[in-house]
């Protein structure tokens, strides 16, 4: 035990320190320290019943004793940084969302491995079994690309078998994989998920995913490169993307309450007091139900898919609330208004368009509505121009629709702004 400790320990060590020289040899330290959180986080369980080196999603770091003794430190360095990469990039979790079973695990963990060795390769980080069984899987597949992430590669290559109908019911045989670090279903070596021994729970794996982002990040400066799927987890990581669709209906539910707190006088219904004063007229109060509008950007540029999905939102929204179905009011706009309907659903307005984008002339019209919208919400990708004031008496959100990684045009001061971006 204390021969393996040692040797993990010397593997360590070796990937996260800096070479000795400017022209380091394959055995060199790697200078890998932005692994350091991750690679010390590994609790190493010997075990006899797996052939080399594997891992489970609790962090915990099964080796074969014998095989640890017959290879060199920095083959077992790399295959550290192979697997403490899988760990970090959540390969596990992300395995369930896409449904991986036994009948796909194979493919699942080909694409890992090809995401996992773009990141190390540059590194010369990467294990040469990895390299090899990575560069057959891309002569088998030359429409892979580079640059996926796990799941694309994964929509490539579980097209290719058929399928056989197998479904994970136990434990997965013992092979050569990387355990369920990768996969997430468990092997018949390892320990069981309620065991403590060198455990990890999920807010652990969290604070050293989120440590070894901003030390990734921050290595990357100094290198002035960085491969997609590595540069994508470690911003993923380190500026969460909100959710749009609650903070939509969130601006949603705040303007018709501005709008609901607000009471009229009204001669139709008699005072309370009435009663106390009755040779005075006084007259009752009503709270009125808050008109919506909708100013809908047809033009040419807006994305169908999202633009479907924002107004989705904003309907569930309103019919939350229980605001009245006539009361809401979709205007179609390009750069001039086209349709304006009053629907039962808003994604069932007619909307015209095409053209050029002015948004400037629906927020007129609906603000020339008759009664006056309380609310207008505005739905648009943002290339427009906009008025300089607010339409006086109407509260106004602006949903900016957009692509993931596109820079959404800025909105004026006095627009509630809630940036929808399609993931």
């Amino acid at each position: 035990m204390d021969v393996i400790a040692e040797k993990v320990a010397a593997a360590k060590l070796w990937l996260i320190s800096q070479p000795p020289s400017s022209m380091p040899r394959p055995d060199s330290p790697r200078a890998l320290a932005y692994l350091a959180t991750a690679v010390y986080a590994l609790r190493t369980v010997p075990s006899s019943d797996i052939a080399t080196i594997r891992a489970d999603q609790y962090w915990r770091l099964y080796v074969n004793p014998l095989w640890v003794g017959a290879i060199s430190v920095p083959e077992l360095g790399r295959e550290l940084a192979h697997i403490v990469w899988h760990l970090l990039m959540d390969h596990a979790g992300r395995a369930a969302a896409m449904g991986v079973d036994a009948a796909t695990s194979e493919q699942w963990h080909q694409a890992c491995d090809l995401t996992v060795s773009e990141t190390l390769v540059g590194e010369e980080a990467s294990p040469v079994s990895v390299e090899d069984r990575s560069r057959q899987v891309r002569t088998d597949n030359p429409s892979l690309g580079r640059g996926r992430s796990a799941e694309d590669y994964f929509a490539i290559l579980s097209r290719l078998p058929a399928w056989g109908g197998q479904q994970a019911t136990g434990p997965l045989a013992n092979n050569k994989d990387c355990g369920s670090a990768c996969d997430g279903m468990p092997r018949a070596s390892d320990l069981p998920p309620d065991s403590e021994v060198g455990r990890l729970d999920r807010i652990q794996a969290e604070q050293v995913r989120e440590q070894v982002a901003i030390d990734y990040r921050e290595a990357a400066k100094s290198r002035g490169d960085s491969p997609g799927e590595a540069q994508r987890w470690a911003k993923h990581i380190t500026e969460p993307t909100i959710r749009w669709e609650p903070l939509l209906a969130r601006a949603v539910r705040r303007g018709v309450a501005w709008a609901s707190g607000r009471v009229e006088r009204t001669w139709s219904r008699p005072s309370r007091r009435q009663s106390v004063q009755p040779e005075v007229l006084h007259p009752g109060w009503r709270r009125p139900l808050p008109g919506i509008a909708m100013v809908v950007d047809t033009s040419v540029s807006i994305d169908d898919e999202l633009l479907g999905k924002a107004m989705g939102e904003v309907e569930g929204a309103l019919r939350g609330l229980g605001v009245a179905d006539p009361q809401v009011t979709v205007l179609a706009c390009d750069a001039s208004v086209g349709a304006v309907t009053a629907v039962r659903k808003a994604t069932d307005a007619t909307l015209v368009g095409g053209g050029g984008t002015d948004m400037r002339v629906g927020i007129a019209a609906a603000s020339t509505l008759r009664p006056r919208p309380d609310l207008i919400v505005v739905l648009t990708d943002g290339y427009t121009p906009w008025p300089e004031l607010p339409p006086p008496g109407s509260a106004v959100i602006a949903a900016i629709l957009g692509r993931p990684g596109a820079t959404l045009p800025e909105t004026p001061p006095w627009v509630a702004r809630v940036e929808c971006v399609l993931r």
